[in-house]
């Protein structure tokens, strides 16, 4: 049974005049459960949920508990902005977006697009989730997981969930991540959940990008590429780019630069930004497979579709 929450307060968040999408910003990697194409729902910490909708120049934000007590509105506000990133200046990433022989053509598209930031915890279980799977088995099952082992509620007349804690998960549920299909990843998750309700300050965004990367390449399962992405979606690091097999062939192909110069070359082009510039480029491409990736490359279709699968439709398909 759903449980409905306790509306606490209504605030506004002015948005930026420029380079702030807030359709794109709530489409990219959700679902349905937390967009529904016109409200963003955000889970928080200590029981609290928020909504985001758009009202021409501002962001409505409805801030709801669960619980009856007293909630800290400022550092609710704070953590929006910060989830949502309208305080995060990407003009020279744009810059040298437009500029670019892969995300040039969609520099338009996509301007606008800030990633909206979860959890380290959650974004290194989304990083576990991407290892040697496509982008649509990824992604599903991230949703089953969180369907099985997350809390449903009603917020607004709508379903949704509240992704489980660290502390929610360990051996007990092995049997279950195994049945949303995470096969060897669900004895990682397993691993990832001891360390953060063990070191919980782990979990939090002031946390240093260095400590964090030791702690998680500590876990056996937990390499680079994954490590990267968490830093990527969780504290906005983008100078270590989580580059896998699929953007090291499109780098190759682009950039024409030898195998071993890949990430040499890629840092050389983006600078600061080459964490944020892998994910655009999983956007720009449709997270396509990537034989149809470089097809798409050799043939200059590289901007986004929105009409199948891809990660600014995954809210429409799950």
């Amino acid at each position: 049974m759903s449980t409905r929450p306790l509306i606490i307060e209504e605030v506004q968040i002015k948005k930026p005049r420029k380079n702030y999408d807030f359709t794109l910003t709530a489409s990219a990697y959700n679902f349905s459960w937390w967009f529904n194409g016109k409200r963003l729902i955000l889970p928080m910490e200590d029981d609290v949920i928020v909504t985001v909708i758009e009202d021409r120049e501002e962001l409505i934000a409805k801030i709801y508990s669960f619980k009856r007590k007293e909630v800290n509105i400022d550092d609710i506000v704070d953590k929006i902005r910060y989830i949502i990133g309208v305080d995060e200046d990407l003009k020279e990433f744009y810059n040298i977006m437009s500029r670019d022989p892969i995300l040039g053509p969609s520099a338009s598209v996509l301007r606008g697009l800030h990633v909206r930031a979860t959890t380290p915890w959650l974004a290194t279980v989304i990083g576990v989730c991407q290892q040697n799977a496509s982008f649509k088995q990824g992604w599903r099952m991230l949703y089953n997981m969180l369907s099985l082992l997350g809390k449903r509620v009603r917020i607004e007349n709508i379903k949704t969930i509240i992704p489980p804690k660290p502390s929610d998960i360990n051996e007990d549920k092995l049997n279950i991540l195994k049945e949303a299909r995470l096969g060897y990843r669900a004895r990682t998750v397993i691993e990832l959940a001891k360390l953060f309700s063990k070191e919980e300050y782990l979990n939090d965004w002031s946390i240093k990008p260095s400590v964090l990367e030791e702690k998680l390449l500590n876990v056996k399962g937990i390499g680079n590429y994954t490590t990267r992405l968490a830093l990527v979606l969780s504290l906005r690091y983008y100078e270590k780019p989580p580059i896998d097999r699929w953007l090291k062939r499109l780098i190759i192909e682009a950039y024409n630069v030898d195998e071993n110069n890949v990430e040499e070359e890629y840092i050389k082009r983006w600078g600061k930004w080459g964490g944020l510039a892998a994910l655009f480029t999983t956007i720009a491409l449709d997270a396509e497979p990537l034989q149809k990736a470089l097809e798409r490359l050799k043939k200059g279709l590289l901007k986004p579709s929105l009409d199948k699968l891809s990660p600014l439709t995954l809210w429409r398909h799950f």
